[in-house]
C-alpha cells in the first residue's frame, strides 16, 4: 500500500517538475524573457536560487560525513531532489516576480 502511495507521489512530483521546466523555458525563450524586464526577472530569480545549489549539496555532504552514511542510490536521489526542487522553485520565482514587476 505504501509503495503505491510513494509511486503516485513520485509521479506527481515529476509532473510538477516538467510543468516547472515548461514555465521556465517558455519564459526564457519568449520575447518577454528577452526584454529588460524579463532579464531583471530572470536575474533576480537566479540570484535567489543559485546559492541554494552549493548549500544543498553541502548539507547532503555534511549529513553523509557526520550523521549517517548515505548509500549511492540514496545520494543520487538526494541530488536529484535538490536539482529538480531548485528548478521548481525557479519557476515559482518567475511566476511571482512576473506579477511583482
Amino acid at each position: 500500500m505504501t509503495e503505491v502511495v510513494f509511486a503516485i507521489l513520485r509521479l506527481v512530483y515529476v509532473i510538477i517538475f516538467f510543468i516547472a521546466c515548461y514555465i521556465s523555458f517558455k519564459f526564457e525563450w519568449s520575447s518577454e524573457g528577452k526584454d529588460e524586464r524579463g532579464n531583471a526577472i530572470a536575474h533576480k530569480s537566479y540570484s535567489i536560487i543559485f546559492p541554494f545549489a552549493p548549500f544543498g549539496w553541502f548539507v547532503i555532504e555534511l549529513y553523509d560525513s557526520y550523521i549517517s552514511e548515505i548509500g549511492y542510490e540514496s545520494y543520487k536521489l538526494a541530488i536529484w531532489f535538490l536539482l529538480t526542487g531548485l528548478m521548481i522553485w525557479h519557476a515559482i520565482n518567475i511566476i511571482v516576480l512576473k506579477r511583482k514587476y
